[in-house]
């Protein structure tokens, strides 16, 4: 399994994740969603079992978001949590990792890109390149669903987006909603393509055959 350590803090923990794998001491990795604590846990320990309650010996496990009544009956646990640990169950663990932020690591971000891609494109059998929009609250497991939308959605044609604007609407139409509120939902997706596409205002208007101050206009208001 490979671990993917781009960025200087990443590197660090790669480092000392080697170590630990040839060490039989309990570990415990914590950090916000979507970090990587599962997949570090899975690198340090590639052979351990997913703890669940019905598992009652094993050598090692996995055990995710780790509470106070966990039972140590093994011989070594990877836990993972949100938050450090304090009291009698800090006691339990000899290594204790924090996992920073994908914004503050930013180097790992196109690497991990490849590693969903290839991945995706394997399950799926899709050869295709997309675009990837990053946000600065993304983490891995937003950035691996835009990855998987972006692929499901390349081939797509207009009976599948109306299947999918169907079931939108569906789910998030309310009688509070106007015909106009709808409409603006197209106006986006379109405006910011062709914003993409031409970079001038002007040319879009154009192209849109509306004036350039109505454009303006509509910016304004999808962007309020």
């Amino acid at each position: 399994m490979e671990y993917i350590a781009e960025s200087l803090l990443s590197k660090k923990i790669y480092k000392l994740a080697l170590m630990l794998r040839e060490m039989d001491i309990n570990v415990y990795i914590y950090g916000p969603k979507g970090v990587g604590k599962s997949y570090l846990a899975k690198f340090i320990a590639p052979n351990a079992k997913m703890y669940n309650e019905k598992i009652n010996e094993a050598d090692e496990v996995i055990a995710e978001n780790i509470q106070n009544d966990f039972k140590f009956n093994f011989k070594r646990v990877i836990a993972t949590g949100e938050t450090p640990l304090y009291g009698d169950l800090k006691d339990k663990f000899t290594m204790e990792i924090e996992l920073k932020p994908l914004n503050e690591r930013k180097e790992d971000i196109p690497a991990f890109i490849e590693y969903f891609k290839n991945n995706i494109q394997k399950e799926l059998n899709i050869q295709k390149e997309i675009k990837i929009d990053i946000d600065s609250n993304d983490n891995l497991h937003t950035l691996k669903q835009k990855i998987y939308k972006k692929f499901l959605c390349s081939d797509y044609d207009k009976d599948s987006i109306i299947d999918v604007l169907k079931d939108f609407f569906r789910k998030n139409y309310t009688e509070d909603d106007s015909y106009n509120s709808m409409l603006k939902i197209f106006d986006k997706a379109l405006i910011e393509v062709l914003l993409e596409k031409h970079k001038s205002k002007l040319q879009v208007a154009n192209h849109l055959k509306i004036n350039r101050h109505t454009l303006t206009k509509k910016v304004n208001e999808l962007e309020n």
